[in-house]
């Protein structure tokens, strides 16, 4: 016997009846720093949409109904406000595209057991992002893969290349730890809920999407500064945890335990709203460790440290303006 199967198994989740997902109150989230919308955020959405049909991605209206409902092709346009519109394209096509891969296979294929077609996409992916320019047959979501890796190495540098390909490889960790976990029908203990969060959240690499349309580069030297690390770390805990938050009640209502709230609440004996509420309690405490840290760095008056800092900034604040106006957390779908 491993040790592993040793361990005793954590009880099953709750049945949806005894929590009422429209009684949950998710608690207002704010930003310091004011959101601003890119001045073409409607052609930005338009033509990411447009990019989907083009791959076959989007293959009824009734896909298209629901991502424009979601409005997902102006996430970007809120998380970079600033910069060329053909590179912020680039980050809108990249984002829709991560979010119908977390739809359709890490979560699809996970829930439903189907772990190895999802192992198979994930090598799939991962042999586009190393050479995108060799010849590709596969599904649609892999040639618009193909696409946009093609595209990337057309506008950024060989550096952010290789930033962003690592960062699709951290993805690809936390989707196979996630699909492994619902497969077996097992909710992942807190702390391993918190990784996977971190990883599949498709942020780091997206950060560099901030770079590539605004035309700086971070050095490595300082991307490998501690503190900037925990600058970028609180980021992506801050715009993970604050979609856990809004997101719940959908989760609820869809029986799925895929938020920190629900995590807390099946391995702490909480509620869902005990669990709701102690996690934008700690997005409050990142906010306050995030905000305090920027200044910091600030002060050390380094110009591409301050647009990368600003960068972080506008994403946070973006996609806290994007969840007020998106469809996609809404109760039912």
């Amino acid at each position: 016997m491993t040790w592993w199967q040793g361990q005793p198994a954590p009880p099953a989740p709750p049945p949806a009846d005894d929590i009422d997902a429209a009684r949950l109150v998710v608690p207002p989230i704010s930003f310091p720093v004011p959101a601003r919308l890119h001045p073409d955020a409607n052609e930005l959405e338009e033509r990411t949409l447009a990019w989907l049909r083009e791959f076959g991605v989007i293959g009824s209206d009734a896909e298209e109904a629901y991502l424009r409902h979601s409005k997902l092709g102006r996430t970007y346009a809120w998380m970079i406000p600033e910069g060329e519109t053909e590179r912020v394209l680039t980050a809108t096509r990249f984002c829709i595209w991560a979010t119908v891969q977390d739809d359709r296979y890490t979560e699809e294929l996970g829930l439903g057991g189907r772990t190895t077609a999802l192992a198979a996409h994930l090598l799939a992916c991962e042999s586009i992002a190393e050479n995108p320019h060799a010849p590709v047959s596969g599904r649609p979501i892999e040639l618009a893969y193909r696409d946009l890796f093609a595209r990337i190495e057309q506008i950024a540098t060989p550096q952010q290349v290789l930033r962003i390909r690592k960062g699709m490889l951290h993805y690809s960790v936390g989707a196979a730890a996630d699909a492994a976990y619902a497969a077996a029908g097992v909710v992942p203990p807190v702390a391993e809920y918190r990784r996977i969060r971190h990883l599949i959240a498709h942020l780091h690499h997206h950060f560099v999407l901030t770079e590539v349309a605004q035309g700086f580069e971070m050095p490595t030297a300082l991307l490998l500064d501690h503190e900037v690390r925990d600058l970028t770390d609180l980021a992506v805990q801050i715009i993970g945890l604050t979609n856990d938050v809004l997101g719940c009640p959908r989760d609820v209502r869809r029986r799925h335990i895929a938020n920190l709230p629900m995590v807390l609440a099946h391995h702490g004996g909480c509620s869902v709203q005990e669990g709701i509420d102690l996690t934008a309690a700690e997005v409050v405490r990142h906010t306050d460790d995030f905000v305090r840290l920027a200044s910091l760095l600030r002060q050390r008056r380094v110009p591409v440290l301050g647009r990368y800092v600003r960068g972080l900034e506008e994403q946070i604040a973006g996609h806290l303006a994007w969840l007020h106006e998106t469809g996609r957390y809404e109760i039912g779908l």
